[in-house]
């Protein structure tokens, strides 16, 4: 059996980036076209504040600067955040980058002008977004709660969230496992994810990660060997709405599915369980 050596997947990103940036630009397209369809402008603004809690190593932060927006992000990990301001730097746009956690930030001072106008300002951010689960980190109900209250007191009232997270079936007592592949100039990363049956008592479950990295420029070279482990709180479809209804000022307006295809919508008691709900403030 090979032997994989610990680490902490946040504060070694640049494999995890590798595995994550490949669909970068959909996934931001599906952020511009979610916001055009449900936002209460009827998405006439084309340039947004866009904040991203929970950002890592600010892939999508990047490629919506790129695209004109302004954007902030969010993040307890040193790591992460060094990586993202290395990559601005790289790319030549700007970002607002903080270390904190995403149930207790403050950016309220970040500038959100409109286009034309630099007397008028937003009242809170246009959208903001955590895609991929970073949310099941939360590990209480309570720091869920204050994590969606936080992110809506820094939206403008018709703006919106996108939360994509992973349901869990409480019938489901299942073992899953994920494997992604990608590459990067000369390395070749294979990630392996698994997520071991939950504890619905306690809902919890604990998730491994391996990674196996091959420098294609030393083909002959023994493979890097790593591992990380951490744990998720659990949501059935019920427990996620009742999460809701503590975040009063959003309103569930439209669901989709990790696909982030536009114009296929889903379901949260649907089959699928990987959802993106889309929440508007609505005051």
């Amino acid at each position: 059996m090979p032997t994989y050596e610990p680490f902490d997947w946040y504060e070694t990103p640049v494999y995890y980036d590798i595995i994550y940036d490949v669909d970068t630009k959909k996934d931001t397209t599906f952020l511009e076209q979610c916001y055009a369809q449900h936002a209460s402008d009827g998405g006439k603004s084309k340039k947004l504040s866009i904040l991203e809690p929970a950002c890592g190593t600010g892939r999508l932060m990047t490629e919506l600067a790129t695209r004109g927006h302004r954007v902030a992000g969010v993040d307890l990990s040193k790591g992460m955040l060094d990586f993202a301001r290395k990559r601005f730097k790289e790319k030549g746009v700007k970002g607002k980058l903080i270390q904190a956690p995403m149930q207790d930030f403050d950016l309220h001072n970040f500038p959100m002008k409109r286009r034309g106008s630099a007397a008028q300002t937003r009242k809170g951010f246009d959208l903001a977004h955590i895609l991929v689960s970073s949310f099941k980190y939360l590990q209480t109900e309570q720091d869920a709660a204050d994590c969606l209250n936080a992110i809506c007191d820094h939206l403008r009232v018709g703006g919106v969230l996108l939360l994509g997270i992973h349901l869990t079936d409480p019938d489901d007592d299942n073992r899953y496992l994920e494997r992604w592949r990608a590459k990067r100039d000369h390395l070749d990363v294979i990630c392996t994810v698994r997520t071991n049956p939950p504890n619905h008592k306690q809902r919890t479950e604990d998730l491994r990660s391996r990674v196996v990295v091959r420098d294609l420029k030393k083909p002959n070279a023994v493979p890097k060997r790593y591992e990380s482990n951490w744990t998720f709180r659990t949501y059935s479809p019920s427990q996620l709405r009742s999460l809701l209804r503590k975040a009063p000022r959003l309103k569930h307006i439209a669901t989709y599915d990790f696909h982030h295809d536009i114009n296929t919508q889903s379901s949260l008691d649907g089959d699928d369980l990987g959802v993106v709900l889309v929440l508007r403030r609505e005051r």
